[in-house]
């Protein structure tokens, strides 16, 4: 069914691949600056040993019940299997100050985005639903790149416990706004996280196919379909061009 931009009071956006870029490059400037971290402490680090580890962090959740990874137990792990001991509590939490600095340096905003968000934000309420384990480097990251101030609602895999498409994260977005999710549209690229998460809670759902994502997947027997597709995070002000603004509270 089409669109009907009309009926839309909100636009909920992924983040990572949605409005900035977060693909191979900036993984793996971030593992490089772990690995950096812990060879300071323990020595060499295999590194394709380290990507295989990290890809596979990353996929966890998809096979744990939705359920987002802890970061602790993340480095401890990786220093665990790469060199066969565990961390102290202060090389954990060197190797986690190093991560955090790491992807808050990682993220660009697009020059785009600020006013593709201000102009919707004119008509419309605006959120963030981001699958990341740290919410403190996502938020941290959004001051940094001038994008915090557009959102009314922010909402991190890392705060709630369970990774998108679990319904948690965007119901909790929607509580904060007081909306039904009838009257909300998500924004996002990955076909299971955001398509399919969206589309099983009642959201209305736009697929933006501007990134090639590592973590994406394919689509499935039976999967709920967008309800449209883009191919760049402009496009937006052209759907919801010359609609009725509703952004006020509900």
């Amino acid at each position: 069914m089409p669109l009907d931009a009309g009926r839309i009071r909100a636009i909920l956006f992924d983040y990572g691949n949605t409005i900035i870029p977060f693909a191979r490059p900036q993984m793996d400037a971030c593992d490089n600056a772990l690995r950096e971290a812990m060879e300071k402490h323990f020595g060499p680090v295999d590194r394709n040993k380290l990507r295989e580890l990290r890809d596979a962090d990353r996929l966890a959740p998809y096979n744990n019940g939705y359920r987002e990874n802890d970061l602790t137990e993340i480095v401890t792990a990786l220093v665990r299997r790469l060199f066969d001991r565990d961390p102290t509590p202060e090389q954990a939490a060197v190797l986690l100050r190093a991560r955090y600095e790491a992807v808050v340096t990682a993220i660009e905003a697009p020059p785009y985005a600020a006013g593709v968000l201000a102009e919707l934000g004119k008509r419309y309420r605006l959120a963030l639903v981001s699958n990341y384990p740290d919410g403190k480097a996502i938020r941290a990251s959004l001051q940094r790149t001038g994008l915090a101030r557009f959102f009314e609602s922010v909402v991190i895999s890392g705060e709630v416990g369970f990774v998108k498409p679990h319904p948690r994260p965007f119901e909790v977005c929607l509580e904060q706004l007081g909306l039904p999710p009838s009257d909300a549209v998500y924004v996002g690229d990955n076909w299971l996280a955001d398509v399919q998460g969206a589309k099983q809670i009642g959201l209305h759902m736009i697929w933006t196919r501007q990134y090639e994502a590592v973590d994406n997947f394919d689509a499935g027997p039976g999967d709920h379909q967008p309800d449209l597709a883009i191919r760049h995070l402009t496009e937006l002000t052209s759907v919801f061009e010359l609609k009725p603004g509703r952004a006020g509270s509900p």
